[in-house]
């Protein structure tokens, strides 16, 4: 039996996803990681090592695909649910939305013999969805910043209250 055979893309086309995912990944990722948002970031490594892992030889029956899989699921869904909590739900979550409605736009090319377009979506999937979370990682870090300034500035002013107080 031709292992090529049960490639879910064809030799000359699974390496765009794979460098996709090659030069996409590791942008969110540190940006998880300098936005302080750490599990996030973790998770996205995970996504990242077992999406190489995946798309270096995409076969459609394998282990590799299916662990990929629930990485991926789990990963962009815990994901939205955070970007639904962001002061700009529509920044966060619009593109992480797009990005995954292109996996299903994605399918239905492949399976209408689009493969190219297929495989060009699962690519802007892997931008969109890595874009809105950047934005979503800086949106709770401001926000945390924010909190912190407000409290230090209320701090200070309870200080100067009692400092006053005491005159």
């Amino acid at each position: 039996m031709d292992m090529d055979m049960d490639l879910a893309y064809p030799p000359g086309i699974y390496p765009s996803i794979f460098y996709t995912a090659l030069f996409l990944h590791p942008i969110h990722i540190s940006a998880g990681f300098y936005y302080e948002m750490n599990a996030c970031a973790l998770m996205g490594v995970a996504l990242f090592a077992t999406s190489l892992n995946y798309w270096r030889h995409p076969l459609m029956r394998s282990r590799r695909r299916t662990i990929d899989m629930v990485v991926a699921k789990s990963s962009i869904a815990y994901h939205i649910y955070l970007s639904v909590y962001t002061t700009n739900r529509m920044l966060t979550a619009l593109p992480m939305s797009l990005g995954c409605s292109l996996y299903f736009a994605s399918l239905f090319l492949y399976q209408n013999a689009y493969v190219k377009s297929a495989a060009l979506c699962h690519c802007l999937l892997h931008a969109l969805v890595g874009m809105g979370a950047t934005l979503m990682y800086q949106d709770y870090y401001d926000a945390r910043s924010d909190t912190c300034a407000n409290a230090f500035k209320d701090n200070l002013m309870q200080m100067n209250n009692r400092d006053n107080n005491h005159i």
